[in-house]
């Protein structure tokens, strides 16, 4: 979701270039949010480095001001901050304005300084790793002052719950899907990525450069402000297997990020951590479970297209059937698609 490709690449939602596409996009189903462009907030932003210079054809990933008693950390993804940590010359800049130079952005711009980023994370994973998917940026005072004192911030807020009604911002890189630069908005009701701890939504619109943009509860319109409990990222760069502008993650904010945080926050050397933990829930299957002694196959996906898991189990009297839109803890209604063989 970092659009980490060349310029003249087409617009794509797949994190990196070595990124893998499986499968073909699907279309959005109906009734799927459509995001609004806006003018942004003083606390959200993107970033420039090296070969993506602040003025050309794209910017690089979203990011967000966070409160620290430092007043100059500024939350985004961990495979941004991967290649923000390759950078120099980087900087971040709030609200950008496309076609206004360094010294005439409306809060100025902001050199980073220092990254912070969970020694476990891998960029792009696929893996349980992707939970880590998150990254600070220490960024240096401009001729205005710290940061946070410019911009104002959001609150960073672990969480334990995956349902959340949210506003998801974010600054969609390449100007072939977003020819002025704008930030996006998409207010949507978050639900759980099965098998791991991350948040999924749906609203289109969501390509590469939208990456670290935050998903704030108790958003407030007017001036930005609210509870920041999730970032764009996390499996795959917060995208599914076929890199869908309309399906969204996110890394839900847990003991290991708010010591991330901590440490950003206190401007401490990240350390070595234990070996990472994953998730050991998973969805929980319907009946009894003599019933699924009688279970040959199962398969899980997308199969109509609504965003949504569903699993198919083909039995042992040949009966194929169809749980619709699966979650985390619970499964649809069941639908046969095949009859059992006589």
């Amino acid at each position: 979701m970092d659009n980490a490709v060349p310029l003249d690449s087409p617009p794509r939602r797949a994190p990196a270039a070595s990124a893998a596409r499986i499968g073909t996009r699907s279309r959005p189903p109906a009734g799927t949010p459509r995001p609004e462009h806006f003018g942004g907030h003083p606390m959200v932003g993107t970033f420039f480095y090296d070969g993506k210079p602040l003025g050309g054809k794209s910017t690089y990933c979203t990011g967000s001001v966070v409160h620290t008693a430092a007043h100059d950390i500024v939350l985004t993804a961990g495979h941004c901050g991967r290649g923000l940590q390759r950078a120099t010359h980087r900087i971040f800049v709030p609200q950008y304005r496309d076609g206004l130079s360094a010294a005439n952005q409306p809060r100025g711009v902001f050199a980073v300084s220092q990254m912070y980023i969970d020694p476990r994370y891998a960029a792009n994973t696929k893996k349980p790793t992707s939970d880590l998917d998150l990254a600070f940026a220490q960024v240096d005072p401009n001729s205005r002052g710290k940061v946070e004192d410019v911009t104002g911030a959001l609150t960073f807020t672990p969480t334990t719950k995956y349902t959340h009604k949210v506003t998801v911002i974010g600054y969609p890189s390449s100007e072939s899907v977003n020819s002025k630069h704008q930030a996006i908005r998409c207010p949507v009701t978050t639900s759980r990525l099965p098998g791991y701890r991350q948040v999924r939504m749906t609203c289109t619109g969501f390509y590469g450069g939208v990456s670290g943009g935050p998903w704030i509860e108790d958003y407030n319109r007017s001036t930005g402000t609210g509870k920041v409990v999730g970032n764009t990222g996390g499996y795959n760069g917060g995208g599914n297997d076929a890199n869908d502008d309309w399906v969204t993650y996110a890394p839900i904010y847990g003991k290991d990020a708010k010591d991330l945080f901590n440490d950003a926050a206190a401007h401490r050397t990240v350390g070595a951590r234990p070996p990472y933990h994953p998730s050991t829930d998973s969805p929980v299957l319907p009946g009894a479970a003599g019933t699924w002694q009688h279970a040959r196959l199962l398969a899980s996906g997308d199969f109509r297209h609504t965003g949504h898991s569903g699993t198919i189990v083909v039995w042992t009297d040949g009966e194929t059937t169809m749980y619709a839109d699966t979650g985390a803890t619970r499964h649809g209604t069941e639908r046969t698609l095949v009859a059992a063989t006589p």
